[in-house]
């Protein structure tokens, strides 16, 4: 369980949408040089909560798998191949020889498309040749809780999410919908869940992303 500190930041940030609705995603890729602060397209993925988080009747095994390996302690770091990105911080990463995640540092910071237009100046950067990042961020005036990936590599990045959301008071994990995304772009994941931490996991670097249903 989560820090009581860190659930008393998340509930401050984000209000509590309806449990019943469906956690969402709209994706938007961009070259990194084209435009380094992407916004969002019209594309919508779904995916219904669990009638209970990582509920084993109702959850394919690997999802319940990850779900179970998310590191629960409230900070960014890397553990056992997978990168957990606590809310208003990103985690700046290379994929070693065996596509497991290293981390070269961690950035304190802000998205700007967590946040109502013009309320905010993106913090982040481009992060150097070679490496991932990936920042994690919201609001209450969007109502909503962003991921940003950026891909500084020369290969396309394909993985898996668990969200980390809060739901009732509680810490829950849900397998999140994302993308993969293509060499040297910038991809961001929208859900409207007040989610207070992502684990990113099982890397696979491919020649070209897999297309995005």
């Amino acid at each position: 369980m989560l820090a009581s500190a860190l659930l008393a930041l998340a509930l401050a940030a984000q209000p509590t949408p309806p449990d019943d609705g469906p956690v969402q995603t709209a994706p938007k890729e961009r070259s990194v040089s084209d435009d380094p602060l992407p916004g969002l397209d019209e594309q919508q993925v779904e995916i219904r909560p669990a009638a209970k988080p990582a509920d084993e009747t109702t959850t394919a095994p690997a999802a319940v798998a990850a779900a179970r390996a998310i590191t629960v302690e409230p900070k960014t770091l890397v553990q056992d191949g997978t990168v957990q990105v606590m809310l208003g911080q990103r985690a700046v990463f290379r994929l070693d020889d065996k596509g497991m995640p290293v981390l070269e540092r961690v950035e304190d910071g802000q998205l700007a498309d967590a946040h109502a237009e013009g309320a905010v100046t993106e913090t982040f950067e481009a992060p150097a040749e070679g490496q991932i990042a990936a920042a994690l961020d919201g609001s209450a005036e969007k109502r909503a809780t962003v991921l940003k990936v950026w891909n500084q590599t020369d290969k396309a990045i394909d993985y898996g999410a668990i969200a980390l959301i809060l739901r009732q008071g509680k810490v829950t994990p849900e397998p999140a919908p994302i993308c993969a995304v293509a060499p040297g772009t910038v991809r961001t994941e929208t859900w409207p869940r007040p989610v207070v931490a992502v684990g990113l996991q099982r890397f696979k670097q491919t020649a070209a992303a897999r297309a995005c249903k």
